[in-house]
Order: structure tokens, then sequence, then C-alpha cells
């Protein structure tokens, strides 16, 4: 790429992603360690415009924000300040992550749900949630969400594929029905199993709120993740003040 040749980052560690489509690199940058997100003129619209509208726009402290924007001959390449931690996608981090004391996860967990609701707010609508879109500073204890790039402007979408994007293990029943339409409530679910997977020892504590969140029919659960993220932090022991870490 022409941008960095003039920068002299011929020797940027590229990332291995699941999809060809973008490209990532790990760069150190006038002496500042950065990631480099790159997508080609094709994506510009919307994928590249999502993640710019939700990445740069401050909405939450955990987000991890665009530092900048650069318009390349070949596409848009994305700056990021390189954030300390771990993903938790590879099944060794999450382990780690859940071997943490319960305060600990408990505060991650409210934290992830209050920056995901600043997203909904946002009125965007989150596609693919699951943990490989985190990082975790076991140092810091603080978690970083990214990745925004198939989020959707709007309340809901159809789905038009056999499946949605996701972990089939936190995924809701109608992510799996070509043609549904998914909204909130499907984040709802998605985050109500994460919670349930990751909180174990408070499943008898947050039952009620658990089931709801993950009742089969959306139109059972919390019709909305503001809805679900406000009965889960007054409902939670120690998770008061947390929202906005």
């Amino acid at each position: 790429m022409q941008w960095f040749e003039l920068h002299g980052l011929e020797n940027a560690q590229p990332i291995t992603k699941d999809s060809a489509e973008t490209s990532a690199w790990f760069a150190t940058l006038s002496g500042r360690d950065f990631f480099l997100k790159f997508y080609p003129h094709e994506l510009a619209e919307p994928r590249a415009a999502t993640e710019i509208a939700i990445a740069g726009a401050n909405l939450h402290p955990a987000i991890v924000p665009l530092h900048q924007i650069v318009q390349c001959r070949e596409g848009t390449l994305l700056l990021y300040d390189r954030v300390r931690g771990e993903n938790l996608g590879p099944m060794e981090n999450r382990r780690r992550f859940q071997a943490l004391p319960l305060a600990e996860r408990l505060m991650a967990v409210a934290t992830i749900l209050a920056a995901l609701t600043a997203i909904c707010d946002a009125e965007f609508m989150i596609v693919d949630w699951y943990e490989g879109n985190m990082i975790y500073d076991f140092s810091q204890r603080r978690i970083w969400l990214f990745d925004w790039d198939l989020c959707r402007k709007g309340n809901s979408f159809t789905l038009e594929m056999d499946s949605n994007y996701g972990s089939s293990r936190l995924m809701a029943p109608e992510e799996f029905i070509r043609g549904s339409r998914l909204d909130q409530r499907t984040l709802v679910f998605n985050l109500g199993r994460y919670a349930l997977l990751t909180l174990p020892e408070l499943a008898e504590t947050l039952a009620p709120i658990l089931a709801r969140a993950t009742y089969p029919a959306p139109a059972g659960r919390y019709q909305s993740l503001r809805e679900f993220t406000q009965a889960f932090v007054n409902a939670a022991p120690q998770a008061g003040g947390v929202n906005n870490r």
C-alpha cells in the first residue's frame, strides 16, 4: 500500500482475520503503537462509514476510539491506538477471564452492557457481537470493545442469510431463520446468554432477569437493550456505578 511506503511501515505486522474482505495490522508510527484497519473502496459504504460513525463518536469510554481516518488511493484506512490486553475470542483467553474474581467479571459485563446500550441509543443495530469483539486488559482490569463494520444504521434488519454472524453459543433462535426480523431484542438474548455463561455464580440471583432476556420468542424478552441493562444493574450485587466506566 502506498501510504505504508510513504510512512515507512513496510514491516507492519499483519493480523490474521476470519474474513478476507478487510485487512488489519499492528504498526508503530512516530513512536506510537497503532492498530490499522483497511477497507477497499467497495466496502467504504456502508461498512467503513458505519465503523467511523460508531468508533469516532465518543459514545462510551469502553469503545476503542478512532484516532485517524486516512483516504488512500486503494481505499480507507482507519488508525486506532493499540490498547493493552488480550482478545477474548481465543478459548485460552476466555478461560483466563472466566477465572477472574466474580466482582471483576461482573464489572466487565455491566460495562459491556452500558457500551452497547450507548451504540443502540445512537440508533445502530449491532449485528454480530461476541467475545471476539472484546479485549480485556488483565493488569488494569479494563474491558475494550471494537469492530463495528457489520453494524447497521437503524433499529432492526431482515436476516438475508441462513444464519447470522456471531457465536452459536450466544445466538437467539431467530438468528437461524432466513427472513426473520432482528432487532434489539435479539441483542438482549445474546447478552443474556453471555451474562449467564460468564457469571454462573449469579445464575440463581439473576434468574428472573436472565430468563426474560433469553426467552425464546422476542415478544417475551426485554424490548430494548437499555431496559435489560437497567434491570441487570439494579439486580446484580456490586454492579452499581459501573455504567460510566
